[in-house]
């Protein structure tokens, strides 16, 4: 199964978050492995100039960014600190042992990783319940849900935090025992950081009051918290430590879910093949250079002028056939083979791989039910046959390995997500202003004259196929030279295999 997400990043970014769940056995369950592939089409406006000159495979790929990451265990909030598969059952277990045996290395490595997946899980559970009760409709038990959150987070911060003295008073060092403080620092950060997602989101709900008394009486309690603590905090009055403290939680992200982060490394697609088929490229120029120095000898003699001329030429034409061989035999071995391949890794297991190309494409080469998606307006129809939309295909492969996945360190993993940020600054270059002055009747001063924004729309086509579930998603992507204006989802179309 394959799940996608896409969303603007930033101004300039475009973010695919696809998730690869990977079943338990396949229909040939001595393979056991899972195998998913990804199309996705933008067809681009002629008027941006994109195109093999201007914009290259190369730069694609530099303005391309992927992390691959495990998908986060799902618990729900009372999961997390209940019964004794929990995440804090397990952390308290690690924390215990490690008490006993402070110096043995594999134990500080479980407490490390406990600690990273009991807040990795957390914030995760929290998020979704968070979306979850904003999105009730129904007031009344939108409010006893909210009452249910309140409770869960703070058994959670208190639960963690009971483990307190249990790490204080080892014999950890200091190094270590922070361990312990960066998962509560980031736990406390997620608690206020939902808070206000819920807040934001209920703002035009009549019951947001009620509501945000009682969430602001949690992130207060939080705040004390931190205080005594000496966690850093934002100080609406202070900027400088208000891009610290921002700086400070970004590096805690990263050290929580590091985890998670699989480990891949990038090789060349068919590596082999290319270079065998090179070789065959240069043996079939030598051949022709050697064919016409033996010709020619044999019919000239040694030392002789014609003999000259025909080394030459034999040499000159031998670098051409090479140059011409390897071109054809790397757009052929482009067709067969991916641009990258990356070797997924869990502690230097092998768990799969992601392969990944990028080419322009004509509409002939482009399916057909890809096209009848794309759907040209009439106008947008008769400018295409004088100034051709380009069409840029990038295509993933994925193959997991779900006996690999499913039981690592005691938890349910069921997949990866592939998370790619496509940088589009390239694409707004040559664009026009991105404002442009209209002009309306109007019966006192005969005219009247308003900016208006000027968009180009690239659309977008995935196509997913993974076991017996293929679909395909159309998106909308409006930009200008200030950046995204929206992505929009216009058609999603489900195919039984």
């Amino acid at each position: 199964m394959i799940d996608v997400k896409v969303k603007i990043h930033d101004r300039f970014s475009l973010e695919f978050k696809i998730s690869f769940i990977a079943n338990r056995y396949t229909q040939d369950e001595d393979i056991n492995k899972n195998e998913f592939s990804i199309n996705t089409w933008l067809f681009v406006p002629n008027s941006l100039d994109i195109n093999r000159v201007t914009y290259t495979k190369e730069r694609f790929y530099r303005d391309t960014k992927s992390n691959i990451r495990l998908i986060t265990p799902v618990y729900s909030l009372n999961e997390v600190y209940t019964g004794e598969d929990s995440p804090f059952y397990k952390l308290k277990t690690a924390i215990e042992n490690l008490s006993e045996n402070p110096e043995q290395k594999e134990l500080l490595e479980d407490y490390t990783f406990q600690v990273k997946m009991f807040s990795s899980i957390f914030k995760s559970a929290a998020r979704d319940r968070a979306y979850y009760i904003a999105e009730e409709p129904d007031q009344n038990k939108l409010l006893k849900l909210l009452d249910e959150y309140i409770v869960h987070i703070n058994n959670i911060l208190a639960k963690y935090r009971e483990l307190s003295p249990l790490v204080m008073n080892s014999a950890l060092s200091e190094d270590n025992k922070e361990i312990y403080h960066f998962g509560d620092d980031f736990i406390g950060n997620i608690a206020e950081q939902n808070a206000f997602r819920i807040m934001r989101r209920l703002k035009n709900n009549p019951v947001y009051h009620k509501a945000a008394t009682q969430l602001y009486k949690l992130v207060e309690k939080e705040n004390m918290y931190k205080s005594g603590q000496g966690y850093s905090q934002l100080n609406k009055e202070d900027e400088t430590n208000n891009y610290l403290v921002i700086m400070r939680r970004g590096i805690l992200k990263k050290f929580i879910e590091s985890d998670l982060y699989l480990n891949a490394k990038r090789l060349k697609d068919g590596a082999f093949a290319e270079q065998f088929y090179y070789g065959v490229a240069a043996g079939v120029s030598m051949i022709f250079a050697t064919i016409v120095a033996f010709t020619a000898q044999m019919r000239y003699g040694n030392f002789t002028m014609p003999l000259f001329f025909a080394l030459v030429v034999s040499y000159v034409f031998k670098d051409r056939i090479k140059d011409l061989m390897r071109y054809y035999f790397s757009t052929q071995l482009g067709k067969k083979y991916f641009d990258n391949k990356r070797q997924l890794e869990i502690q230097e297991k092998n768990i799969g791989w992601v392969k990944e190309s990028f080419d322009y494409v004509s509409e002939g080469k482009t399916p057909e039910s890809v096209m009848n998606m794309r759907k040209r307006t009439p106008l947008v129809e008769a400018e295409n046959k004088i100034y051709n939309e380009k069409i840029l295909l990038y295509k993933k492969l994925v193959q997991l390995n779900p006996s690999e996945i499913s039981g690592y360190k005691g938890y349910r993993f069921k997949g990866i997500n592939d998370i790619t940020r496509f940088n589009l600054t390239h694409f707004v270059q040559k664009m026009d202003n991105p404002s442009i002055p209209i002009y309306m009747p109007d019966e006192k001063n005969g005219y009247i004259s308003y900016n208006s924004e000027k968009v180009y729309a690239v659309h977008i086509i995935i196509r997913c196929e993974g076991g017996q579930d293929l679909y395909y998603r159309k998106f909308r992507m409006l930009l200008n030279r200030e950046g995204i204006k929206e992505i929009k989802e216009i058609e999603a179309i489900n195919k039984s295999k």
